[in-house]
């Protein structure tokens, strides 16, 4: 019989930072069709879901990676 691996603190935080980017995120269509909204009100310009979907993407990784580095800061 093996016995149980323990559980510390630091390996549950290496587990979030390392799965930081590669997690799968779910979004709604309500919220892609806002998010088109928005930025063609901010454009001018007609979005398709895809785009919005693209948006949303994209700054959702901008903001992990200033969470990375602020967490990399704090960490120094």
């Amino acid at each position: 019989m093996k016995p149980k691996r323990r559980v510390t603190k630091r390996s549950v935080e290496r587990n979030a930072h390392t799965n930081l980017f590669s997690r799968q995120r779910v979004v709604d269509e309500a919220f892609l069709e806002g998010t088109a909204r928005l930025f063609k009100a901010r454009t001018g310009r007609s979005l398709s879901t895809e785009d919005a979907r693209q948006i949303v993407d994209n700054l959702g990784s901008f903001f992990r990676i200033l969470a990375e580095w602020d967490r990399i800061d704090r960490d120094k």
